[in-house]
């Protein structure tokens, strides 16, 4: 077993690197890798992005196509949300298992450790000790190379998600409502604004408001991202109202809300209603 670490301060918050290293996104151009996810094999509450979920990437750009035969497999198998996350991938011969851990730093800045370890399963003993130090020279390299990533990583996902919702040029921005739960003629409605992120749906209680309303709908017309642990409770709420013999509507025309189902394979749970 070989492991290597190393540590990086990067110019953004720590919730904004977060999302770029969590964001389930088919493909990643700073990588050139694909993603396809299947839904977690841990509790249901961790279902969607977290310790359990499984994943398969291939290099270059997939575009709907199934995963080439071979493509190497993947898991979540450490989740502590904003603090670290941990992956595992498995091939033949060797796991490779990833570390990352967030610690703030002065000035909204953030401290990035990146630890990777590798372990060669099975094989010739006599020649694993003799590539020993090759291979600890791959790994650091391994680490170095992550570390270098990890702008780019930021700044494109602040660039992607900034496409999904355009601004006109000289116009004044206007500052949006947040998200909330309202009581409209057809029910209640959860209006989901903005940026929804791990805090904001604490301050929703969107499980519990999910769970004691009879809301008739998501409203998604002013969403520009959601984060992963909104999805158990939408997940629950979608399979109850079918049950009960209804369909979980979500509302209102958004690409980006549309692609985040497409890839976590949730597309047939709602009813879209543009």
């Amino acid at each position: 077993m070989t492991t290597a670490s190393g540590t990086r301060e990067v110019p953004f918050a720590r919730q904004s690197v977060w999302r770029a290293l969590t964001a389930l996104t088919p493909y990643c151009p700073v990588c050139d890798v694909s993603y396809v996810f299947s839904e977690g094999v841990g509790t249901e509450a961790d279902a969607v992005m977290g310790r359990g979920t499984r994943f398969v990437c291939a290099q270059g750009r997939l575009d709907g196509r199934p995963p080439p035969q071979g493509a190497v497999s993947g898991e979540v198998v450490e989740w502590v949300a904003e603090e670290r996350i941990g992956t595992r991938l498995e091939l033949a011969s060797e796991n490779w298992q990833t570390r990352v851990e967030l610690a703030d730093a002065s000035q909204g800045a953030t401290h990035v450790t990146v630890t990777v370890t590798h372990d060669s399963q099975g094989g010739n003993r006599l020649r694993q000790v003799l590539q020993r130090k090759a291979m600890q020279r791959m790994v650091q390299r391994t680490v170095d190379s992550e570390l270098a990533k990890l702008p780019d990583h930021v700044s494109w996902m602040s660039e992607r998600r900034s496409d999904v919702v355009p601004v006109e040029r000289g116009a004044t921005p206007v500052k949006q409502a947040p998200s909330s739960v309202e009581q409209e003629r057809d029910g209640w409605v959860v209006h989901l604004r903005g940026e929804v992120d791990a805090p904001t749906v604490d301050r929703l209680g969107l499980q519990q408001r999910l769970e004691e309303l009879a809301v008739v709908a998501i409203d998604v017309r002013g969403l520009t991202y959601i984060d992963s642990t909104a999805f158990p409770p939408l997940q629950r709420w979608a399979k109850r109202t079918s049950r009960a013999g209804g369909r979980a509507v979500i509302r209102g025309d958004n690409p980006y809300i549309d692609q985040m189902l497409a890839v976590m394979g949730l597309t047939s749970m709602f009813l879209r209603e543009r």
